[in-house]
């Protein structure tokens, strides 16, 4: 009996292993534990558009918009989207700063700071916006699926509070989806389409900087992509008791070996 029990737990370590990891994880997560300085110059960012000053990493912290038109990425570890409904998402730690020296300026409605995007400079989706809020202060998060102006906005939010901010890209639906504060996908979300952008070859995460300063600067604490939303947020959130795969797969081989050990005595 322990010699089956022992079987199952190694089965389904191996299953945890090999199988959850290549189906849903994330790729890669971020707390940008570098020292300050341009984030390119640290493993996995590279630059891919614009140029002036970089995204820089201060106190831990990714810093966008200093102002700076010097786009950053960095790439998902070798995945890239594919066929049979497909789904990405990214998540980030954000605060948002206002910039503006007269308060009554609008926010720039083509300033966004996060976004998919393919191996090119061509295929921006789910782009993060900061605009204008509905109301007389603070700020709201935009959504647009492909290019242009949001297509969706956020609730009314607070400049210079931390901010889980999580979105999605669905390349067979052309579909993207973006949450604050959510505890999981079912949370309260909005979402917008873009049919043009169906089939997009999502490879890496970009951090955006407006050329303009676009009245704002965002400073992120940790960033994370992946094709699983729990996993996503778990790792974002650097302290989450969402176990990952090869987390819960080591836990597993030492149940395994354990139960392994008490027979043997």
């Amino acid at each position: 009996m322990r010699s089956n029990f022992v079987l199952v737990l190694a089965a389904l370590a191996t299953f945890v292993a090999f199988g959850a990891t290549a189906n849903a994880a994330t790729f890669f997560s971020d707390s940008f534990p570098y020292a300050d300085g341009p984030l390119v110059d640290n493993p996995g960012w590279t630059n891919h558009s614009g140029a002036g000053d970089p995204v820089l990493v201060t106190s831990n912290q990714a810093i966008s918009n200093n102002p700076g038109s010097n786009d950053v990425n960095r790439h998902a570890n070798g995945n890239v989207t594919g066929g049979g409904n497909e789904k990405w998402y990214y998540a980030g730690l954000v605060t948002v700063s206002d910039t503006r020296t007269d308060p009554n300026t609008s926010l720039d409605s083509q300033s966004y700071v996060l976004h998919f995007k393919d191996a090119g400079n061509f295929n921006f989706v789910a782009r993060a916006h900061v605009t204008d809020p509905a109301g007389a202060s603070g700020y709201s998060f935009g959504l647009s699926a492909g290019s242009g102006n949001p297509g969706a906005t956020t609730q009314d939010l607070n400049f210079d509070q931390q901010y889980k901010v999580m979105a999605s890209f669905n390349a067979t639906t052309g579909d993207a989806e973006l949450w604050i504060d959510p505890t999981d996908e079912s949370s309260a979300s909005i979402t917008h389409t873009d049919p043009g952008r169906v089939g997009t070859l999502v490879q890496a995460l970009g951090i955006r900087q407006d050329g303009n300063g676009g009245g704002f600067s965002a400073a992120f604490d940790a960033v994370a992509l992946g094709n699983d939303f729990d996993s996503v947020m778990a790792n974002v959130m650097n302290g989450s008791n969402i176990p990952e795969p090869a987390s819960l797969a080591l836990a597993l081989f030492g149940l395994a070996g354990i139960a392994s050990a008490r027979r043997r005595r």
